[in-house]
């Protein structure tokens, strides 16, 4: 090999050293950008979600669907921030795992209550079945979120006027959380694409992506997983998480002292 050629291939091992270097950089930055959004728009949706509820007007006064306009959007943007959160926090490799006994049913009843206005909208049913009695040991928080936006995507793409059915029970130690809609199953070639964040689905559709994407990685942290099967015209998304043996450092009922951090400047009204 001659003098050239060997010239060639060191300029060329520099240049993939460098753009390596710059691709590490860009994704270090990426990844701090993420994180700074969702800590700044994290705080001030907390408190704009703890006012808003104040601001009710009463039953038959005109501005009845205005508010419920501004609390809907309002709640579908708190659930964007907290998958931004959860996304910048699975980035960064910040995972914490905090187990508390936790009532799944009522974490379910919850973000059933925060979709309220959507569920009105296409006039859905959401009907509840529980087999499971006791309290289970689990992150309330990361639970919640992935019970919520499986129950967001079969709000958004499931049929009007049709009934999503919710089933919670345990199989042998483990949680399983069967989640069904009537509608058109996701258009995909391949399964792990439902999971993608950003991506476009095979009619080209775009969208951030980040709910579907974010439940998987939740339940992994946590050694569980989300699959789901089609048959007919009802899609299925089923969550199975194996509870830990590892007791638990706290007590909740459902989602609320984990979800918001308390904010000490909101007005009370």
């Amino acid at each position: 090999m001659g003098k050239i050629e060997n010239d060639e291939i060191s300029f060329l091992s520099r240049k993939i050293l460098e753009l390596n270097k710059q691709l590490i950089e860009s994704e270090k930055a990426k990844s701090r950008f993420l994180s700074l959004i969702a800590s700044e728009l994290n705080n001030p949706m907390t408190a704009l979600l703890g006012i808003i509820p104040h601001l009710a007007p009463e039953i038959g006064d005109t501005r009845e669907g205005v508010f419920a306009l501004a609390h809907e959007e309002a709640l579908l943007l708190d659930s964007r921030i907290q998958n931004l959160v959860a996304a910048s926090e699975i980035e960064n490799g910040q995972m914490d795992i905090s187990y508390a006994l936790v009532s799944p049913k009522v974490l379910v009843e919850e973000a059933i209550e925060g979709f309220k206005y959507r569920l009105k909208s296409k006039n859905i049913t959401v009907s509840v079945t529980n087999s499971l009695y006791e309290k289970i040991v689990s992150d309330p928080k990361k639970l919640y979120l992935i019970i919520k936006n499986i129950l967001a995507n079969a709000c958004d793409y499931g049929s009007a006027g049709a009934t999503v059915n919710v089933d919670i029970r345990m199989k042998g130690s483990v949680l399983t959380i069967a989640i069904t809609n009537q509608g058109e199953g996701p258009k995909v070639e391949f399964k792990p694409q439902v999971f993608t964040r950003f991506a476009c689905g095979l009619e080209g559709e775009h969208g951030l992506g980040l709910g579907l994407s974010v439940a998987r990685e939740l339940s992994e942290w946590m050694d569980g997983g989300i699959d789901y099967h089609i048959h007919e015209s009802y899609v299925t998304f089923v969550i199975t998480l194996p509870l830990p043996e590892t007791a638990p450092n706290s007590e909740a009922c459902g989602s609320n002292e984990f979800l918001f951090e308390p904010f000490d400047d909101a007005i009370e009204l």
